[in-house]
């Protein structure tokens, strides 16, 4: 395994400060405005370019409803061929910064970001940006896979 992106104290506390900033923004799909509109894979996107571990993001035209209607999780498609993360092992112990991926209908279709501990940041429907915890069993049982940015 490569080295993770955020393996200091210092990447670890700008990783948190960016994603703090996004919390409480309202989910508008396709938008990546804090305070203003966001969905879930800009969220990351965003957190992940402010805090230094991405300089762009470009992911494929996707529909908010496409885990229900594909058959191939395009996010796996897309993390997989990206060079600045790694998938991990299952078992393999979480880490700040890890990517969060989490099936909703079909296929993995939905992310979040590990913040602390189990804690993760992401934006859904009719909540916006909020903090939840990997052991709730809405999210525990959702949970596919995770990956890591890497250096």
């Amino acid at each position: 395994m490569r080295t993770p992106f955020y393996h200091t104290p210092e990447r670890k506390r700008q990783l948190t400060e960016a994603a703090e900033r996004w919390l409480g923004t309202p989910f508008h799909p396709h938008a990546c405005i804090l305070q203003v509109g966001v969905d879930c894979v800009n969220l990351l996107a965003a957190i992940y370019q402010e805090s230094g571990a991405l300089e762009g993001w470009q992911f494929p035209a996707y529909t908010m409803d496409g885990g229900d209607h594909r058959n191939v999780s395009q996010v796996l498609e897309w993390l997989d061929c990206h060079p600045r993360f790694e998938r991990l092992p299952a078992g393999e112990p979480l880490q700040p910064g890890d990517l969060l991926c989490f099936r909703l209908g079909r296929v993995p279709h939905h992310v979040g970001l590990l913040v602390t501990g189990n804690r993760f940041i992401h934006a859904m429907r009719h909540y916006g940006v909020i903090e939840s915890q990997l052991d709730d069993p809405t999210f525990a049982e959702r949970f596919v896979v995770a990956y890591r940015p890497v250096l």
